[in-house]
């Protein structure tokens, strides 16, 4: 009596094994900061940047300037749509290639809307205050004619202190350049899905 030989299955192509666990914590914790990102950048483009105030009269003669009501507003607003953007496409993409630059469109539109707000901290209550002065003046004497004299003394009780919503678009900028490194990172390791055969083995004779 003896054992009948058997030929041994071939096997079917085998994909890749899927990316380790730290990877997905990688994709996870920067698709979160992304989407806070996002989430800041835009909301704080449409809060208050500046509230003018004048000394002696009551706040309804001091104009408040929005995000949008700047141009740099209007900046981080549109950086804010790249983010969200690039943070989907991510999300939806399957090239790794289409990955990586979603993943750097998320942080390029980060950077711009920190710098432009970064900046705007600085510069934007000695631009808006002579805004405001005008503004101020335009209510107070529609017809136009205020003096030199009236307007030096208008200007010396305007203020125009920041608001938050510069200070939250640095935030979301912050965010959105951590997050968007991250993808970055895990775009950059993802492989493109391959099928490999795995040997065959050797027929008995």
């Amino acid at each position: 009596m003896h054992a009948g030989c058997h030929d041994a299955p071939m096997s079917d192509p085998l994909e890749q094994p899927a990316p380790p666990s730290g990877d997905q914590s990688l994709r996870l914790a920067g698709v979160g900061l992304a989407a806070l990102a996002g989430l800041l950048i835009g909301v704080g483009s449409l809060l208050p940047w500046i509230r003018s105030s004048l000394e002696g009269l009551p706040g309804a003669f001091a104009p408040t300037y929005y995000g949008i009501d700047l141009p740099d507003g209007i900046i981080t607003l549109a950086a804010a749509a790249v983010v969200l953007i690039g943070l989907a496409v991510t999300r939806l993409a399957s090239s790794p290639r289409a990955r990586r630059v979603a993943a750097g469109a998320v942080v390029a539109g980060s950077f711009v809307a920190f710098a432009v707000a970064g900046a705007a901290l600085v510069t934007a209550p000695a631009r808006i205050e002579q805004t405001a002065v005008d503004d101020i003046l335009a209510d107070l004497d529609p017809a136009g004619n205020a003096t030199k004299e009236q307007r030096a003394e208008v200007e010396d009780l305007v203020t125009a202190p920041l608001a938050p919503g510069p200070f939250v678009v640095v935030g979301g900028g912050l965010a959105g350049i951590v997050g968007g490194v991250l993808l970055l990172s895990w775009a950059s390791r993802s492989q493109e899905p391959s099928q490999v055969e795995s040997p065959l083995p050797d027929r008995p004779d």
